[in-house]
């Protein structure tokens, strides 16, 4: 993919424009002291392409602007995306967008991130068939690629460019980790969009097969059940002579059973039988008319009682009358003249009534002695062999005819059961041809590695005397760890390498590496393009780059590996230009100083500034308050 940045724009708070320029086909060099934004850089482009977090410094940075900005060129078109500043450390979802790379004196707000990425995503080869094949953690199958993802293969940022495990930036976020695989694929033409969608296919068509499956066997267990209680059934049928012995076929056993169950008559069991069911309806009805009496009796008694409790209770009201003393308070007397006449009401109505119990007792002794009679008649009834049979028979038929209630909808499930077997072999199908259409996805595996090593090795030649002990050693690529190994010639096993600066190397030549193949294969998801945030961090030092130690204490063996360092980037864009035939962009974001690539005359890099002596990312002028 064609792409290189013009300029990064800033929008001050007091009205100015702060830019940067850069060239294509250049090392462009951002250098200068510790502290002064050199970094940022980094933070405002991911910014502007989109980032969810707000990485960008508060202090000096983003407290003095408005508007982030890059102006880039991408596959012949010009385009300015600008980003809204970050408030109260939550990122802005206001974009700004021009088609042809207008810078405005300020920039207001055009579309949203939604829109602004259907207008980008084409630019950078993802269409509707971008997607992942395969979830993860924080990734839907099926969902779509964002251009973000493939940035992964554009920076070298300062916490990664010397990491002995991780070799891509963002790899602590989960959808980034996940995103790795696929999009490493398809970005060096592993994968193709088709296979993709041929892959997310198969996932849901073998998602569909294996629910086909888990219905097939709940419907053969069902069946299964079924068929070993119909066997218990047909036998105990055939001990009661209701199938013919002779009869083996299952289907006319369960045609039979189920002609018993809507023909078979009560008339044919024993007359005793039929004496003893109308004894026992007898029966249950006067245990039935026995349990009333008793339980009415014992509630009247109840009533009774709390009558007489009443009654009781006003009794002492006709001693207070005949007390002189109640005539001294009118109040009282009319009281108790008011209860004595209440006494006297429910006094009358208690003699006048009649007990509701005058015949109860004589009722449950007629009662109890039929009872025992009749309990006493079914005893005496005989029951021979024949007639037990005939009891046990009806019973069975009673519940023969329930658990045939099952077999229709059993029969549908057997139906059913086809229908299925039918949709599975269908589906199988559809998945062997849908298989047929991937191209041999482990040829291609195998041969795009192989190039990548092969690839890797022409800067690990280029790199050898900065080396040291691993001079000669062949790449290795860890495609599972998606890291670069070293082995030593003709040995089976990566060697376990050792200081920062060798694994400074290990990054940028897998990362040259991988962009000449992005190159070669004309891979449209991966800008032309690369920053590094400080590769000389190991010779200086966290410490001697935070007290700006000067070039001139900087150990001459150091700087001769900073300037192989230098060298690779140069002649890497002089072999795109003229091998490949192609533009090439790097952004380097260092503490070196201008002589190191003047002295050694490599012509492609490019001084975009230097911070130092006051001049800053955002300079004294330029913010709200001194500091």
């Amino acid at each position: 993919m064609n792409f290189y940045i013009d300029k990064i724009v800033l929008w001050l708070n007091n009205g100015r424009i702060r830019t940067l320029a850069f060239k294509k086909n250049a090392v462009n060099v951002v250098t200068g002291s510790s502290g002064t934004g050199k970094s940022e850089i980094l933070s405002i482009i991911d910014y502007c392409l989109f980032g969810s977090k707000p990485n960008i410094t508060d202090e000096i940075i983003n407290e003095n602007v408005t508007w982030y900005g890059i102006n880039f060129h991408i596959n012949d078109k010009y385009y300015t995306v600008a980003r809204a500043s970050i408030v109260n450390r939550k990122v802005s979802d206001k974009y700004y967008f021009s088609p042809v790379g207008e810078l405005p004196e300020q920039p207001t707000y055009k579309l949203n991130e939604h829109d602004l990425k259907e207008i980008l995503d084409p630019e950078f080869g993802i269409s509707e068939n971008t997607i992942f094949p395969i979830g993860g953690k924080s990734l839907k199958i099926g969902s779509k690629i964002s251009l973000r993802y493939f940035l992964m293969f554009n920076t070298l940022s300062e916490n990664i460019i010397t990491d002995t495990e991780v070799f891509f930036d963002k790899q602590n976020t989960d959808r980034y980790r996940d995103a790795l695989q696929t999009v490493f694929d398809l970005a060096i033409g592993i994968e193709t969009e088709q296979n993709l969608k041929v892959k997310e296919k198969l996932n849901v068509l073998r998602s569909e097969l294996k629910q086909l499956k888990k219905r097939e066997s709940v419907i053969e267990s069902e069946i299964n059940v079924f068929h070993d209680s119909l066997d218990e059934l047909i036998t105990k049928a055939k001990y009661y002579n209701l199938i013919d012995l002779n009869i083996t076929d299952i289907d006319e056993n369960l045609n039979k059973l189920i002609e018993i169950t809507e023909e078979y008559r009560q008339e044919n069991i024993d007359l005793n039988f039929d004496k003893i069911n109308k004894l026992k309806i007898e029966k249950n009805l006067l245990i039935q008319k026995i349990r009333n009496i008793k339980k009415f009796s014992n509630e009247y008694d109840k009533y009774k009682q709390l009558e007489n409790n009443t009654l009781d209770s006003l009794k002492p009201i006709n001693f207070i009358k005949k007390s002189n003393k109640i005539y001294d308070f009118p109040e009282l007397k009319l009281l108790v003249n008011a209860l004595s006449e209440e006494y006297e009401v429910i006094q009358k109505e208690i003699r006048k009534r009649n007990p509701f119990n005058f015949n109860l007792s004589k009722k449950l002794r007629y009662y109890e002695q039929e009872l025992a009679e009749i309990t006493k008649q079914i005893k005496e009834v005989p029951l021979n062999k024949s007639t037990t049979n005939e009891i046990e028979k009806y019973i069975f038929i009673g519940s023969l005819k329930a658990k045939l209630e099952i077999y229709k909808p059993k029969k549908a499930d057997n139906n059913n059961l086809e229908i299925l077997k039918n949709n599975i072999r269908l589906k199988e199908e559809e998945i062997e041809n849908e298989f047929g259409k991937q191209s041999d996805y482990e040829e291609r595996k195998k041969t795009m590695l192989g190039l990548l090593d092969e690839l890797i090795d022409t800067y690990l030649i280029q790199s050898e005397d900065a080396l040291g002990n691993y001079k000669g050693f062949k790449s290795a690529f860890n495609y599972k760890e998606k890291k670069l190994e070293l082995r030593r010639p003709k040995a089976s096993l990566p060697s376990k390498v050792g200081s920062s600066s060798n694994f400074m190397f290990l990054h940028i030549c897998l990362f040259l590496g991988l962009h000449e193949l992005f190159i070669r294969q004309k891979s449209s998801f991966v800008p032309q393009w690369l920053i590094l945030d400080q590769p000389s961090r190991p010779y200086y030092g966290e410490e001697e780059i935070k007290n700006d130690t000067p070039w001139e204490k900087v150990k001459n063996t150091d700087k001769g590996k900073i300037t192989i360092a230098m060298k690779l980037l140069n002649e890497f864009i002089q072999y795109v230009n003229k091998e490949l035939k192609s533009d090439y962009q790097f952004i380097l974001l260092e503490h070196i100083p201008e002589s190191i690539w003047k002295d050694e005359e490599l012509e492609n890099f490019y001084l975009v500034e230097e911070f130092r002596e006051g001049n800053a990312l955002i300079r004294f002028d330029d913010k709200q308050e001194p500091f």
